[in-house]
């Protein structure tokens, strides 16, 4: 016999609030090095000349930056730098990893689960509710979560949303669209 005492909840991330941030700086930056390329291309003074310079060179590291983000935010991923859930054993397998969809595991001692998610230079909170229940079926005692819902006093992402593809809300059939 079977036993998952572990189940996951599926979250799928969308950057439809970041993106147009990420882009509008992106552009900014762009342009800025488009200016100073231009002006480098008139009559300056070699102290002039050199402070444009260094205004290209860290635009150009600003561009560099934003870069990754811009690129990942246009396909709705990003890269998570870490993901911690007081009172739970290390989520290290999500860190440095770039998602859009994934199950998360949840505390089986509660009914909540309160995570930290670190994304470029970002930290956001999330925290879920649900009941636990212990099902019998033909391969086994399975663990399910039902009523899964999500705590938006304490959770800080831009806004969230549940599909729940079944009346009880389980985690076989739930996933928390994130938006940030």
């Amino acid at each position: 016999m079977g036993c998952n005492l572990n189940p996951k909840i599926k979250l799928k991330f969308e950057a439809i609030y970041t993106r147009p941030r990420i882009d509008s700086l992106f552009t900014a930056v762009k342009d800025s090095i488009e200016v100073r390329v231009e002006l480098l291309s008139g009559q300056l003074s070699a102290e002039e000349r050199s402070k444009i310079e260094d205004e290209l060179q860290i635009l150009r590291e600003d561009s560099l930056k934003y870069d990754e983000p811009y690129s990942l935010f246009k396909v709705s991923k990003t890269k998570i730098d870490a993901i911690e859930a007081p009172g739970s054993i290390s989520l290290e397998q999500f860190q440095d990893s770039i998602i859009r969809d994934f199950a998360i595991p949840v505390d089986m001692h509660h009914d909540t689960s309160t995570f930290y998610f670190s994304y470029h230079g970002f930290t956001d909170t999330l925290q879920l509710f649900y009941q636990r229940e212990i099902i019998q079926n033909f391969d086994g005692v399975r663990m399910k979560l039902i009523e899964i819902g999500v705590n938006e006093e304490i959770s800080t992402f831009d806004s969230m949303s549940i599909r729940c593809y079944n009346v009880a809300c389980s985690n076989d059939q739930t996933t928390i669209y994130i938006y940030f």
